[in-house]
């Protein structure tokens, strides 16, 4: 409800489009959306108290345009109470493409609730319409600065088979007309203008992309005007409405998590980057992520974005994300990394850990540092489980000179590495003997190519320290 009447609309937003050739025509922008003459229609004068059909017809009046006559709002007879006289509004004028595109993004933004978006006419079956098509002047000459009208505010849901209007020809904006048709048709089910910029019944950010919040701003147009809302209340919960009114998709599919960084496995270094992807039908409602099972850091998104804690004990760590719907329905996410960071003659490790082929390892009593029993490298801070007949250990490549940290020997011919002295079989010899009384030595799942790449600088390293702390 912008204003009373709608002569000398305030365009609140905008969009930088392409202007029009005519000039007399409204730029093609991100127009106001506008319930005409602020009419309201009490749950108490609704017709029976039936609750609203569930089906929604998006009509882009296409090939001969839409007739819509004067009188009482009726779908099925092509009438309006906006029109003063009979009018044809131009059928959709951006092509095949553009309109499917639309309906999708209509299509996703309703996706939470058991509505029925369609393109096809429902005929006399009940249902809601909105005309995307035309320009506002079409309709009604007193239109001059709407980019899209409701007939009034249905408190209740109640009223079937009345028609709304987006004015598609008067912008391209696919984020714009979306919203526009999401807020128009949800006036007539009783929805007011809020002050959620991230919601469809907003007037804030004009022209960015809309999904209905779990959230209870005030109602509004403007942040500076705050105001209690027409069907009653001083806020407004679109999603919570839209619930109760119309109940959840049956088929409502769940929503995922997923750490795009780091990987499980994976060796990290101080301020290692962490960036995590929400997705579903649903808004996300809440971020947590968590260090070992303490919480590190929480966002609202959208950018999960984060710079790990520096810094770490040497060893393995467990990176655990976890993101609530607006349902409240958790997603969760997790990746155990092994916290290695970079050393050379002039850098020494933290914690006294043992510097081998530039990268820091932890002792053999921290789960996953060298010289830890291991079943498989993704255990070891190296990925590298070496065996012999008895052990099975984390272990790394030796130095290019066959050196070792105190306390290891290098073991091997083909493929050498750092072996725990104190798990050496008892030969009388020692050394790097690849065979001997205590049998043959292996690694698990690692072969030549792998024990080569661990001995070079990880790229995953310098994609972490360019990450920024968001949250």
């Amino acid at each position: 409800m912008l204003a009373r009447v709608l002569v000398g609309v305030v365009i609140v937003g905008s969009l930088a489009l392409p202007a029009r050739a005519e000039p007399a025509e409204p730029a093609d922008q991100a127009l106001p959306l506008v319930v005409w003459k602020h009419r309201v229609v009490p749950a108490s004068a609704s017709a029976g108290g039936a609750s609203v059909s569930h089906t929604l017809y998006l009509n882009d009046c296409l090939p001969d345009g839409c007739s819509v006559r004067p009188g009482f709002d009726s779908a099925q007879q092509d009438a309006s109470s906006i029109a003063n006289e009979p009018v044809v509004l131009t059928g959709y004028n951006h092509g095949a493409d553009h309109w499917n595109r639309l309906v999708a993004c209509v299509r996703a933004t309703f996706a939470p609730f058991d509505i029925e978006v369609v393109t096809e006419d429902p005929g006399a079956a009940p249902h809601s319409e909105v005309m995307v098509a035309g320009k506002a002047v079409q309709l009604n000459s007193e239109l001059t600065m709407a980019g899209g009208v409701a007939p009034f505010i249905g408190c209740g849901a109640t009223e079937d088979n009345i028609i709304s209007f987006v004015f598609a020809n008067q912008s391209s904006d696919i984020n714009y007309l979306c919203a526009a048709v999401a807020q128009e048709s949800c006036h007539v089910w009783g929805l007011d203008h809020e002050l959620d910029a991230g919601d469809p019944m907003t007037y804030l950010d004009l022209g960015s992309a809309k999904r209905f919040q779990n959230s209870d701003p005030s109602c509004g147009e403007s942040l500076a005007n705050p105001r209690s809302c027409t069907c009653g209340g001083d806020t407004q919960n679109s999603f919570q409405y839209l619930v109760d009114t119309f109940g959840l998709q049956p088929d409502l599919a769940p929503s995922t998590l997923v750490l795009a960084a780091p990987g499980t496995g994976q060796h990290v270094e101080p301020g290692f980057g962490i960036s995590a992807a929400f997705s579903g039908p649903l808004s996300m409602n809440t971020f947590t992520l968590a260090i070992d099972g303490v919480a590190y850091a929480t966002s609202t998104g959208p950018v999960l974005a984060f710079n790990g804690p520096t810094p770490l004990a040497l060893g393995a760590h467990v990176v655990a994300a976890t993101a609530t719907d607006a349902l409240e329905r958790p997603a969760t996410a997790t990746a155990t990394v092994h916290y290695a960071p970079a050393c050379d003659a002039a850098t020494a490790c933290p914690q006294d850990g043992l510097c081998l082929g530039g990268t820091c390892y932890a002792h053999a009593t921290v789960a996953g540092g060298l010289g830890a029993t291991c079943a498989a490298p993704i255990e070891c801070s190296s990925n590298l489980c070496g065996h012999d007949a008895t052990t099975s250990l984390c272990t790394a490549p030796c130095e290019s000179d066959r050196a070792c940290p105190d306390g290891y020997t290098c073991r091997g011919d083909a493929t050498p590495v750092c072996w725990p002295t104190s798990a050496l079989p008892d030969t009388g010899g020692g050394g790097c003997a690849t065979t001997g009384t205590g049998g043959s030595f292996g690694f698990a799942s690692a072969g030549l190519l792998a024990l080569l790449a661990l001995t070079r600088r990880s790229p995953v390293r310098a994609r972490a320290r360019r990450a920024t702390l968001t949250a």
